[in-house]
């Protein structure tokens, strides 16, 4: 048992928390060292004993590199819109310019831009208390999703990459806010969002 209550603390909370010792660098250090803290990357570790639990991965990957939210094909495996195991967390940020992947001792964590336009709608609190997450709806995480593939404005070319390629559930995705899920799709301004939101009723030129 280790002298920490925060599932993923940052070198702040450390020092601050751990100030009765002569040295609270040190305490971390030590705290690494015995594996009852993982590093995360600078700044920022995990308590070894609740590194399991996917709450606390997902909270990690928010607070590895941001801001961002939990989104992509992780927020779809996590509901039921696709089949396929996810090892891997993917989260979403914006205005960054590049792709990012973090290799940690509790998993990889990859991040990808969306649009600033879109980025902040959609998105939720998951979990309770301090283990809240922020992650993409089931709606945002889909547009997300499609908004990393080009070009696609058939509508038979949507149903396909939908169903064939993404393997998306039919009966989820039929439970889905399809009025929620065509405003999203205005925010990206791309051929495929457009065309998806024609499958799903108008034509959305926003």
């Amino acid at each position: 048992m280790i002298d920490i209550a925060v599932d993923v603390p940052d070198s702040l909370w450390l020092q601050e928390n751990l100030g009765e010792y002569a040295s609270p660098k040190a305490r971390i250090a030590r705290l690494v060292d015995k594996g009852a803290l993982y590093r995360l990357k600078k700044g920022v570790y995990v308590r070894s004993e609740r590194a399991g639990d996917v709450l606390v991965r997902c909270k990690a990957a928010n607070r590895l590199y941001g801001p961002s939210y939990v989104s992509f094909i992780y927020a779809l495996r996590w509901y039921g819109l696709i089949p396929e195991h996810v090892e891997h967390i993917t989260s979403a940020t914006f205005k960054k310019g590049k792709k990012k992947r973090y290799d940690t001792p509790i998993g990889s964590f990859f991040y990808q831009d969306v649009p600033a336009r879109a980025y902040p709608h959609g998105v939720r609190l998951v979990g309770e208390g301090e283990g809240r997450f922020l992650m993409a709806s089931p709606e945002k995480a889909l547009c997300d999703s499609l908004y990393r593939i080009s070009n696609v404005r058939s509508l038979k070319a949507m149903e396909t990459l939908l169903f064939e390629d993404l393997r998306v559930d039919e009966e989820v995705f039929a439970g889905l806010d399809h009025g929620e899920v065509w405003t999203l799709a205005g925010y990206y301004q791309t051929v495929t969002l457009r065309t998806f939101a024609r499958m799903l009723g108008g034509n959305h030129d926003a």
